[in-house]
């Protein structure tokens, strides 16, 4: 990994929209409509933090159907891999993090509800 790896790294996870997103996105994947949902912000807004994630190498999409799916990236080196332990083991127990968490589960039971 080079110095401007690292900087392009950090500089996605200094912005609470995107730190927010790899939370819930180290529970599940997700597409953008269910991430807007959760996060109560806008599907442009959503999008370019993804598009941002996606370029750094964080994240990860797949298509399923018409919708595109995101997921983390696994870490291969041990400086991504402690940062996002960081993130999603140290960082889980901030309060906006539960909260998002919540909301997820809450959108998993409605859909479960659905389905019947």
């Amino acid at each position: 990994m080079n110095i401007r790896k690292v900087n392009q790294i950090l500089t996605a996870f200094a912005d609470s929209h995107r730190l927010r997103i790899i939370n819930l996105l180290n529970e599940k994947e997700l597409n953008v409509a269910e991430i807007c949902q959760i996060l109560h912000s806008t599907q442009p807004n959503i999008s370019k933090h993804l598009t941002r994630l996606r370029l750094t190498g964080i994240v990860r999409d797949k298509r399923k159907g018409r919708y595109a799916y995101y997921y983390l990236i696994k870490p291969g080196n041990k400086f991504y891999k402690q940062l996002l332990s960081s993130i999603t083991e140290e960082l889980g127990d901030l309060e906006i993090f539960k909260k998002d968490i919540e909301r997820l589960r809450k959108i998993e039971r409605e859909l479960e509800i659905n389905k019947d």
